[in-house]
């Protein structure tokens, strides 16, 4: 396979600094031992910062996808029901999740485009009284909508049901709260807005949380993704060894050296950063004449969708922009988006505003090749 110079515009993997990459391209270290045991427990304190949260914090080797599965299957057993909100493509992933665990899922849905209803999922729960936990995704990439969470936090709390969030796209690039929230198990990845390579899937787990779980008449349902299994180690290995496998060690220095740069910029004025940026993109957009799929007041600081010219199948675009201009964006997900709207991540450090510029010279460009009428 052919290595290609693309600019990654896409929702991640994103392109990380240069200091990441040289992090990550060092010798390979033991995972063990004192020196990366202080390595790995300062690493874990960065992340409790960005996860705002006084609870325990692990890094899995995996996808986000895995730490999705490791909240789910550690806190909701098998035969039991929980209330998923669903407006968006990784809602539908959440659900499959927990079917695989054989879990009753009670989905409560809103259109896709549009935020979860806080008061549907209170209604839910007041007409299911026997449910063990309610999830959520943060921020649905399939769609770019932010989900309205310390709301349905609050929701959760009042009826003392667990919460678990999937704060894969969100985390390091939205407002994330998660002791505030209420969040009793919030899963992320690396790939993100956290700005490092793929690999890593960070999952806390606060004080209630573990409560939770240690309700669970069945913990977890296998041993890789068991989050008892996590707290095992974590304790009993605490010396040398606080975590059941083979550390990933070049991606953990590679997230130690993006966060650490986080956190130097200051959580909030990387966000500030890229609300500007993605303010800028959809005022492009609009000049162009490829309108945002959602209005500004539900925007994504770090995601914007679109839609393409009329009639015109938007994986069209996507190709002629890596083709022509060598950067990569991406398309719809699932039959309500495919081929109907495109996505534009900004969530990396590295993105700038002529970066913005280049993508919507790029993609006025694509109708001017192809002859679109304003």
């Amino acid at each position: 396979m052919t290595k290609t110079n693309l600019k990654l515009m896409i929702p991640g993997p994103v392109q990380p600094e240069d200091a990441v990459l040289h992090a990550m391209g060092g010798p390979v270290q033991p995972h063990y031992g004192p020196a990366f045991r202080d390595y790995y427990y300062e690493t874990t304190g960065l992340l409790k910062k960005v996860f705002n949260t006084g609870g325990d914090v692990f890094l899995l080797v995996g996808s986000g996808s895995s730490a999705i599965d490791a909240c789910i299957g550690s806190l909701v057993a098998s035969g039991k029901k929980m209330i998923i909100g669903i407006n968006g493509f990784f809602g539908l992933r959440m659900k499959e999740i927990a079917e695989s665990y054989n879990i009753e899922v009670l989905p409560v849905s809103a259109e896709w485009g549009k935020p979860i209803d806080p008061r549907d999922i209170d209604a839910a729960l007041r007409k299911n009284a026997d449910v063990s936990a309610v999830a959520l995704v943060h921020l649905e990439t399939s769609t770019t909508i932010i989900n309205p969470v310390q709301e349905i936090g609050s929701v959760t709390r009042k009826h003392g049901v667990p919460f678990v969030l999937d704060a894969v796209s969100s985390l390091g690039g939205v407002p994330v709260d998660m002791d505030e929230w209420g969040i009793d198990l919030c899963s992320s990845a690396t790939q993100k807005c956290l700005g490092a390579p793929p690999g890593l899937a960070p999952v806390a787990v606060s004080e209630s949380g573990w409560a939770a779980i240690e309700r669970n008449p069945h913990p977890g349902h296998g041993w890789y993704l068991n989050l008892n299994i996590w707290k095992r180690y974590a304790q009993d290995w605490v010396d040398w060894h606080p975590f059941p496998i083979t550390m990933a060690t070049n991606n953990f220095f590679a997230l130690k050296t993006s966060l650490e740069s986080l956190l130097e910029e200051g959580i909030e004025v990387r966000l500030e950063r890229y609300r500007k940026l993605a303010m800028r993109l959809r005022q492009g957009l609009r000049r162009i004449g490829m309108l945002p799929f959602t209005p500004d007041e539900l925007m994504a600081p770090v995601l914007t969708c679109a839609y393409g010219p009329e009639g015109v199948p938007t994986g069209e675009i996507v190709q002629f922009m890596a083709d022509k201009y060598s950067i990569k964006i991406a398309g719809g997900l699932g039959e309500q988006l495919k081929d109907k709207v495109f996505r534009i991540g900004h969530m990396a450090p590295t993105v700038s505003e002529v970066d913005i510029d280049e993508v919507v010279d790029a993609l006025a460009s694509f109708k001017s090749d192809w002859k679109i009428a304003e």
